[in-house]
């Protein structure tokens, strides 16, 4: 017998004797022996704080902590430190180490949950700093959760970092247009407003970084919400007719040009849009029309480039047409071209010099609008928005799916489907969306806190969606199994909660949470939760072995060992050669004892390296 084994057979031996300080000793000098010895280590830690010796035990508990995350074996590492974290809840050190090793290995919800207790303990100590490290961490994990990036953007504007909280804001607006969110990015534009009272481009600056990146589409939805609470919104009908424009809608975009020069008979951009569209699709007589109608605002506005630019494109599309020369005579004379300006009247007196009939035919090439009729084509297609304007603009969809009233719940990022699965944690809002108008900044602040505070903080869940993936399962099921096997029964029940939410695992997570049940002393409910599952109609060979073991385990601890014997037999029918099912029967004692059912001390202390 080694040196080692020697010393650790005595210590087994003292502890039987109750003598918990020399087997102690007996431990540490094993560790000088072989110091990367694990196993030996978990117990000397588990015997130091049973002897209340906890900062000796936490000493021993990084010693594993570190070396099993060195080695990439992040769950090991996470059971370890929440064994730190229950001798030193307070200890915020430990959350962040918690937090990172859950993100290491991808528990996204753990890790926030960890990173928002953060959070909570260096808010409350007015460490600004560090609370803003804590969201930053949060943000990294989930950079779609709308919630998260709000609370760091208001931290940062209550910290006085304007320039960053405006970025924070931008950031957070372009995910809302993204999703379009139309109800939650007015309710962010309102709150924008009365925190940067001296930017009052910021939305529309937002919404038009969108619609340049290619998210015209989005963009638009959020700009017919705008509109329809605010129609005289000029620079929310610019972008709307910007969008339109990129998607290359042209029936949608006459008809919002046609809104807009309703309601702003004087602006020329949507006159100038307009004439685009009608030049585009060659209608003639519709362009014709337009520029005469628009003409002395353009001039009056010193746009006689744009005139003269659509007037000889129009000449290009019909040729010989005496209102049409006309007209570049006299855009081109007010452009300051006389030169050019000559050349049209002097076409406009060649027509002239062919006669009377030649000339009529090029006058009536394109005819006189009717006096109240000047577009007919789209026209009949308005019907009212605002008084005298039509509420198509708003009620019809961009596309199939369109602009939507967001629901308070969409606040989590679950509301538009994701790449991939991933973990969440749930928020819920106020929902009062058409209440009274925004509270003083520190008042909305406290109501921003009291959302921010619904983050779970215990346990984060995962939400599977339908294509389940199985990867985020198995992680949650291995940390159960190491929760399990470090004695932390209620992180590993959590654990395996949220890893039965995939079907496929289902029944062996609730025959596990039923042995921690019964490891924890709730011996009645361990029993009566194993044997609901007998009547399971779906049980694997497997399943039927594992679940009728555990309850033989449970029924001896009750002291029914003569059921505990029956259940183990019908466990070797089934596998013989399940786990030490006939160990534990043919080394029984006589009298249909089932033996010893515990675990021995060497599975005790089994916590190597797999």
């Amino acid at each position: 017998m080694s040196k080692k084994d020697k010393l650790l057979t005595d210590a087994q031996k003292l502890l039987q004797k109750g003598q918990t300080d020399k087997a102690i000793s007996c431990f540490q000098e094993a560790l000088t022996v072989d110091p990367g010895d694990l196993r030996v280590r978990q117990r000397l830690a588990e015997l130091l704080a049973k002897s209340r010796r906890v900062d000796d035990a936490r000493k021993e508990l990084e010693t594993i902590g570190r070396n099993l995350t060195a080695n990439g074996f992040y769950l090991k590492a996470i059971a370890v430190y929440k064994q730190i974290e229950k001798l030193f809840p307070d200890d915020i050190g430990v959350a962040l180490t918690l937090a990172s090793l859950n993100e290491k290995h991808g528990l996204s919800a753990n890790a926030l949950a960890e990173y928002k207790r953060a959070y909570d303990h260096y808010e409350t100590l007015q460490n600004h700093a560090e609370a803003l490290k804590a969201l930053e961490a949060m943000q990294r994990i989930d950079a779609h959760n709308p919630n998260i990036k709000l609370k760091y953007a208001e931290v940062l504007f209550q910290q006085g970092k304007l320039e960053e909280s405006q970025d924070a804001f931008r950031s957070l607006g372009l995910l809302l247009v993204d999703r379009r969110d139309d109800a939650a990015f007015g309710r962010l534009a309102a709150r924008i407003a009365q925190l940067f009272p001296d930017k009052s481009d910021f939305t529309c600056s937002v919404i038009e970084q969108k619609i340049n990146d290619g998210s015209a589409e989005q963009a638009a939805a959020v700009l017919q919400s705008l509109i329809k609470a605010d129609p005289q919104r000029l620079p929310a009908w610019r972008l709307l007719v910007m969008a339109y424009r990129a998607l290359g809608n042209t029936s949608r975009l006459k008809t919002i040009c046609q809104h807009c020069i309703k309601l702003f008979p004087a602006e020329l951009f949507p006159r100038e849009q307009l004439i685009r569209c009608l030049l585009e699709e060659q209608d003639a007589e519709a362009s014709l029309a337009m520029l005469e109608e628009s003409e002395q605002l353009f001039l009056a506005a010193g746009a006689a480039g744009i005139l003269r630019e659509f007037y000889l494109a129009l000449n290009d599309l019909v040729p010989i047409n005496i209102r049409i020369l006309k007209g570049c005579a006299r855009i081109c004379e007010a452009a300051g071209n006389s030169e050019e300006a000559a050349s049209y009247a002097a076409k406009i007196g060649s027509l002239a010099g062919l006669g009377g009939q030649a000339a009529a035919a090029a006058q009536n090439s394109v005819p006189e609008p009717a006096p109240e009729e000047a577009l007919p084509d789209f026209e009949s297609e308005l019907e009212p928005l605002v008084p005298g304007l039509s509420e198509a603009v708003v009620d019809e969809p961009v596309s199939e799916v369109g602009p939507r009233e967001l629901d308070i719940s969409d606040f989590v990022d679950t509301g538009a489907p994701q790449e991939s699965d991933f973990y969440e944690i749930e928020v819920e809002l106020d929902d009062d969306l058409g209440g009274p108008a925004p509270a003083p900044a520190d008042t909305w602040f406290e109501t921003v806190n009291d959302i921010f505070d619904n983050i779970q903080t215990q346990t984060g869940k995962v939400r599977f969606g339908e294509g389940l993936d199985s990867a985020d399962a198995q992680s949650q099921y291995d940390l159960g199994l190491a929760f399990h096997e470090m004695g932390l029964y209620d992180e590993a029940i959590n654990a395996l909660r949220q890893a039965a939410e995939d079907p496929e695992r289902r029944v062996s997570c609730l025959i596990l949470q039923g042995a921690c049940l019964r490891d924890k002393g709730e011996l009645q409910l361990a029993e009566s939760a194993l044997r609901a599952l007998l009547a399971s109609p779906a049980l694997t060979v497997e399943d039927s072995c594992a679940l009728k073991y555990e309850l033989a385990l449970t029924c001896t601890a009750l002291g029914k060992s003569d059921e505990a014997w029956t259940l183990l037999g019908e466990v070797e029918q089934l596998d013989p050669a399940y786990r030490d099912v006939s160990a534990r029967l043919h080394d029984a004692s006589e009298g249909k004892t089932v033996g010893g059912l515990d675990f021995s001390e060497d599975e005790l202390l089994d916590f190597e390296l797999k």
